[in-house]
């Protein structure tokens, strides 16, 4: 897969320029086809295989951007997409490096005012479960407004996700001279960790220095385990003694010494100047030669970080990306399997540990580039499901780490591709045989001989199926629930794009009218058609209004997108739950249920926490179809050289 250029149109944007280049990410200026307002891509690297923090720092962003909402934090656009890259809007400024850079101080006024704002944004995130972990001067966008937007996700941790960076890197994150000294220990859960960085950006912004070298070497970063900052007041002693001292508590080597929450230090930049004068915040001399000198003690972590959070109770299933051509089967029985448990899902790939010669680096690249799109295509592939599985690349021998992996994520199963290969003479030649002597958990090998009930349940009757044939069968209606989802609001989306082209919704082109077609004049099906054709000619029907409004009523479209469409999906989940149980009733010893059938809740009515695939699709046109009621910006004549070049 070619990596964008500028010029090249990636989805439904055009890439006009680009803003940055970086070792984790490209990040260019775009055009939104649909809404013709100007967007921001952040393109990630492929080298994945030789620097699996790249896989990782988008993975985490890409989640973690699903649940924020917020005016001082960049606004994420979640679109179907072709490939990894994150779509964010394009906040006009620049960053507060601009403005800090070379040793410059801002004034106090304008000092308190960013922190303000900025304290206003991480307690949104400290509410949601989520710690930045990477605040600098970089990751703060100041707008010709004066209102600040903080970014960049891809290191943050957050109480809902397991902390994969955290289990599977193993170098401290973060930008060294900004993070907290229990940052450089692993720790990545405390929300003090944001307050030590804003208090390191407070700092700066009223000195233009740092109390700490920019160094990226480990040793000169963990200096800051023993010894004390220099006060503020050494470089500029025009700081008021209570700013100092908010300063000073705000970066203490011990996360007990500071604030402890984002609402007390809310209260003293509100109040600074009542606070007390005190010998800390007066003092404007560096710390004594003998403290330089002598160490003191040193900051330690009192508890392990529970680095598998987010997870609780839920059942985990394995999936081993061992061999690429039986992947496919892999994944649908990792699918089967996710929905019969309610499970959520990690695909592993295993990298052995080689040569480390510029000709094998430059191979693995190669790999690591292949690597990177059957990745997202096994992504795509669950989310179009509602299941999003965690990627993991772990180095390593394979068969260790599939164990140990079983182990720390408590498996109910791991599941493996069949092999390519013919069993080996030597038992312990096979991954599977080696696996199987001693796993602690259940293996399953995954086979293509799968009953297929679009195509060839009207051949059968309801009450000769076998109970893995009905299983087959709830899976599909699984399948198909979401699938509609996606087929209708892919065809609003496509006609939004290109209103001129003629997209006729014929009622045989979608999965459940070929699905109905097929069993209409089959015996035994009746029921099932009498029950399932009127919603999906009602859907149909809804679908020709809609595409008789979307050029001139994007206010009624809205209008009947929410109070008709979306009702009638529930009313399809509904449906499809009594198709299960009909067929069900013919079996004396039915297979395990699914959940998703036999839960009364519709996603649309209540979503989950972070949505995906279809649902968060179908969530986000809402915002869509209202950018497009909104109109598309206002672009000033000579307001900005980047907006002119995707005018």
């Amino acid at each position: 897969m070619a990596f964008p250029q500028v010029g090249d149109n990636l989805d439904i944007f055009t890439l006009c320029s680009g803003l940055h280049s970086g070792p984790l990410a490209d990040i260019f200026l775009a055009r939104d086809l649909l809404s013709g307002r100007q967007v921001v891509l952040k393109i990630p690297g492929s080298d994945i295989l030789n620097h699996p923090v790249l896989l990782y720092h988008y993975q985490n962003e890409d989640r973690i951007s699903r649940l924020l909402d917020h005016p001082g934090i960049i606004r994420f656009i979640h679109r179907q997409k072709s490939r990894q890259y994150i779509i964010m809007e394009y906040a006009e400024g620049k960053d507060l490096r601009t403005k800090i850079g070379g040793n410059r101080a801002l004034e106090l006024d304008e000092a308190l005012q960013l922190m303000h704002q900025l304290a206003g944004s991480i307690s949104y995130l400290h509410g949601q479960g989520i710690v930045h972990l990477d605040l600098k001067p970089e990751n703060i966008i100041c707008g010709s407004d004066a209102v600040i937007k903080v970014l960049d996700f891809g290191l943050a941790s957050c109480r809902h996700f397991p902390d994969l960076s955290a289990l599977d890197l193993k170098n401290p994150l973060g930008t060294p001279w900004y993070i907290a000294p229990e940052q450089l220990l692993g720790e990545r859960d405390d929300p003090r960790c944001d307050i030590y960085a804003m208090g390191m950006l407070f700092y700066e912004m009223l000195t233009g220095r740092l109390p700490w070298p920019r160094s990226s070497k480990l040793q000169v970063a963990r200096r800051r385990l023993r010894h004390d900052p220099t006060p503020p007041r050494y470089f500029n002693n025009k700081i008021p003694p209570g700013i100092q001292s908010i300063i000073l508590r705000a970066i203490a080597r011990h996360a007990a010494d500071r604030y402890q929450n984002i609402t007390e230090l809310q209260h003293d930049l509100r109040h600074w100047q009542q606070l007390p004068i005190t010998e800390t915040g007066s003092n404007d001399k560096r710390p004594p030669l003998w403290q330089r000198i002598f160490p003191q003690k040193a900051v330690h972590l009192e508890t392990l970080p529970d680095k598998r959070r987010g997870s609780g109770n839920t059942k985990q299933i394995i999936g081993a990306l061992i061999d690429a051509p039986g992947s496919a089967d892999m994944l649908a029985e990792i699918k089967k399997q996710a929905l019969i448990k309610s499970a959520e899902i990690t695909l592993v790939h295993v990298i052995e540990e080689e040569s480390d010669s510029h000709f094998r680096r430059y191979g693995i690249r190669v790999e690591g580039e292949k690597l990177m799109a059957r990745l997202e295509q096994a992504v795509q592939l669950l989310r179009r499901c509602s299941l999003d599985p965690s990627i993991r690349l772990i180095r390593g021998e394979v068969v260790e780490v599939l164990r140990e992996l079983c182990t720390d994520l408590d498996a109910e199963l791991l599941v493996l591709a069949p092999s390519r290969k013919k069993e080996g003479i030597l038992r312990n030649a096979s991954v599977r045989r080696r696996l199987e002597t001693s796993n602690p958990c259940p293996i399953i090998v995954a086979d293509d001989d799968s009953f297929a009930p679009e195509t060839e349940l009207a051949a059968l009757l309801p009450d000769r199926l076998t109970a893995g044939q009905v299983l087959a069968c709830d899976i599909f209606l699984v399948d198909l629930w979401y699938e509609h989802l996606h087929y209708h609001t892919d065809v609003i989306y496509r006609r939004l794009l290109h209103p001129d082209q003629g997209i006729h919704l014929n009622e045989t082109d979608c999965l459940f009218g070929r699905f109905l077609s097929s069993l209409t004049t089959q015996p035994g099906w009746q029921s099932v058609t009498a029950a399932l054709t009127p919603i999906h000619s009602r859907f149909h029907r809804i679908a020709d209004q809609m595409a008789g409004l979307l050029s001139q009523d994007h206010n009624g479209l809205l209008s009947l997108y929410v109070h008709e469409f979306l009702p009638l999906s529930c009313l399809l989940k509904n449906e499809l739950a009594k198709v299960s149980l009909f067929l069900r009733s013919h079996l004396d010893s039915p297979p395990p249920a699914l959940p998703f059938l036999t839960n009364a809740a519709c996603p649309i009515s209540k979503p989950p926490l972070a949505s995906y695939g279809p649902l968060l699709r179908a969530f986000n046109l809402n915002r869509d179809l209202c950018t497009l009621i909104d109109g598309p910006e206002k672009q000033p004549d000579e307001q900005s050289v980047e907006r002119e070049k995707c005018a």
